[in-house]
């Protein structure tokens, strides 16, 4: 059958009705291929408003599923390629016994650690101790205690595979200090620290075992605060006294006594323990009567020894 297309009366073309269908179908696969080009645009439409919808209508690609031909794939490590051989049962067996004996050493020092904190807390909070330290904090709110605690210091002694503390005051101006024999006794290395903080090495100059006493020289920047020392017997039984020293592990503490019995050595109430020794022992008129060396039981108690400064002030006037 034929189609007969009239317009304005004029005769155009004829063609089959299974033609014009073809044709149809040819259009409708052609704006499916470019559904750009045949797309509709605006009047209004710039060149950059396409641009970005064609952009938009762009197929995006999933980057978890695509992969460049391009790049190689990952080798596995060489991990990968090692047979995990079971462990020999004698090495088992070590390890495991190094592991038990690192836990008992590990136990036992945490053991030693405890029991020597105990005890030193147990030593820090006896009673004496804790009567002279609050004696100390009295004392030093006294202007002349302040005074005197400036021309103390504190030794530290290194020896042949052993260190000790001490105590040590200045007896001039230059930097010598007085302590005891014992304080500085086989010792390579002496250090003196100043109530300031400030730290020398000391040079011993002269050394008396018979009565436990020594002069250490410091090479100072600057004068140094000094203690003047009593020239002769200027003291008698209960003449009262103010030992300043480094015991235990504090530093300047000062206390106070008087003596019970006078010679050599001379014995004081006042209380010393481990790190007074070279402590200078100071009447009420600011002048060393004697130095501390040791303790003692008495029958009034514990009491300290001082060696009297008229046994060796001869000994400081020799180095001056």
């Amino acid at each position: 059958m034929m189609d007969i297309v009239i317009v304005k009366g004029a005769y155009l073309r004829m063609r089959p009705h299974d033609d014009k269908k073809n044709i149809d179908q040819e259009q409708d696969e052609e704006k499916r291929s470019y559904p750009h080009e045949n797309k509709e645009h605006r009047p209004d439409e710039t060149l950059t408003d396409r641009d970005e919808e064609l952009n938009e209508e762009d197929v995006t690609i999933d980057e978890d599923t695509y992969e460049d031909e391009n790049i190689p794939p990952e080798e596995p490590p060489l991990e990968y390629f090692l047979n995990d051989e079971p462990e020999d049962e004698k090495i088992t067996k070590k390890k495991k016994k190094m592991k038990r004996w690192q836990k008992i050493g590990i136990i036992f020092v945490s053991f030693l650690l405890v029991i020597q904190g105990a005890t030193a807390l147990f030593q820090y909070l006896r009673p004496e101790v804790i009567d002279f330290l609050a004696t100390s904090y009295e004392l030093s709110q006294n202007e002349e205690v302040q005074d005197w605690r400036e021309s103390v210091v504190t030794m530290q002694v290194e020896g042949e595979g052993q260190s000790s503390r001490g105590t040590g005051f200045f007896v001039n101006e230059d930097g010598l200090l007085a302590t005891n024999r014992h304080v500085i006794e086989d010792a390579f290395q002496v250090i003196a620290t100043l109530h300031d903080g400030s730290a020398y090495r000391g040079e011993v100059v002269m050394e008396s075992e018979d009565l436990d006493f020594a002069l250490v020289q410091l090479e100072t920047d600057e004068p140094v605060e000094s203690l003047p020392i009593a020239t002769d017997q200027s003291f008698d039984t209960g003449t009262d006294l103010t030992i300043i020293g480094n015991p235990l592990t504090f530093t300047g503490i000062a206390n106070e006594g008087e003596i019970i019995e006078t010679g050599t050595p001379t014995l004081i109430s006042a209380p010393t323990y481990s790190g007074n020794s070279g402590s200078p022992a100071i009447n009420n008129n600011g002048e060393v009567i004697g130095i501390i060396y040791a303790t003692r039981s008495h029958d009034d108690g514990r009491v300290g020894l001082m060696i009297p400064s008229y046994e060796w002030i001869e000994d400081v006037y020799e180095q001056k």
